[in-house]
This record gives C-alpha cells, structure tokens and sequence, in this order.
C-alpha cells in the first residue's frame, strides 16, 4: 500500500457516523451533499458546529456537526450528524469513510431536549450534547480546563487532535475545545472521556 493509500486509510480512523442514523438518514441521503442542499423539504438546516482536525490528509477537510428541524417542530430537533466538510467544495458534506468502523464508532442518542453525539475509541467516549437554545442549535460538552470541570459548556471551536505514529493517524488522543460556562466565561480545555 503506497503512503497516499495508507494515509487515506488511517484517516477513516477519526470517525463514522454510520447509516443506521435512522433519524437523520430520513431527513438527508447518506451521501456527498452540496451545502445548498441541506434543507430539504420540510426542514430547516441548523449548522451546529465546524470542528478542524489534523486526521483527514487534505487540510480543505473539516468536520462539521449538523442539525435539523422539521417545520412545524421548531422547538424540537429532529435530527442530528456528525460528517466531513469540504471547504474546496463550497463546504459540501459527506460521509465518512466505511473503514472508521473497526476503531472508531459514533452513537446518536435522542433525548427529550435533543440528542447526544458519542464519539467512542476503545473503552474513551467523548460527547457533544446538541440542543436548541433561543432557536439556534448548539454543541455543549463536559470540559477540563486549567484543572476545573466545567459541565454543559457551550461549545465554540473544537479540534480533534489525532494519536499518531510515525506521522500516521492511528486514533484519537483528544478533543480540544474553547467554550462559554453559563456565566458567560471563555475556557480552553479538552472534552472529558469517560
């Protein structure tokens, strides 16, 4: 396997958002999507948060949290997705790759509120909670910062910070994030795994 191959290959280790995102599926086709497709009929598109990352070989990619309302639900969201975002491609989505699977995994979890993102390697699961506040849709984590856990902050920026070796991508070591307490304070910090 040439390097090109082999880097394309370990980079489908940061995530999949698998097709059994029922909700979600039913809502947008699991496929390569211009950005002006993303509101289609009878929902609303909410873009919840673009997250840079140093897994995928071509630095026009970055990930992108998405969410949708139906019409008539605006207070309910009705679905959620965890994909890449071609910034080349006029921040077109796609999938990720088939291959994550076998060492990354991604879980949607409705709640009452809204859905729970769980980004899973191994026995770590980092989660982005999504949820409507004042009609927009946000990200919050559980966040360590300077020693001090700081619980629902609303997340802002992110990063995925790759495990490698010998350059390669070979997992996820943490997700890096700047976010606002309740309180409305900034913090820079990691989301915590449990």
């Amino acid at each position: 396997m040439n390097s090109r191959k082999t880097l394309l290959a370990l980079s489908a280790l940061l995530l999949a958002a698998a097709p059994a995102v029922v909700s979600a599926s039913s809502v947008v086709p699991y496929t390569r999507m211009a950005a002006a497709d993303l509101a289609p009929d009878g929902y609303a598109h909410h873009p919840v948060l673009r997250i840079d990352q140093d897994f995928h070989p071509n630095d026009d990619y970055e990930i992108a949290i998405d969410a949708w309302v139906a019409d008539g639900s605006p207070d309910d969201l009705a679905a959620v997705r965890m994909w890449w975002l071609d910034t080349s491609d006029a921040n077109a989505r796609s999938p990720f790759g088939k291959g994550v699977r076998r060492h990354i995994d991604i879980d949607y979890k409705e709640r009452d509120a809204g859905w729970d993102i769980q980004i899973k390697q191994g026995r770590k699961k980092y989660v982005f909670a999504v949820d409507l506040s004042e009609g927009e849709a946000v990200a919050s984590a559980n966040v360590r910062a300077k020693g001090e856990l700081i619980e629902d902050c609303t997340v802002r920026r992110s990063r995925l910070v790759a495990k490698k070796v010998l350059g390669i991508p070979t997992g996820l070591r943490r997700i890096d994030v700047t976010c606002t307490d309740a309180d409305g304070n900034e913090h820079r910090g990691s989301v915590v795994s449990s």
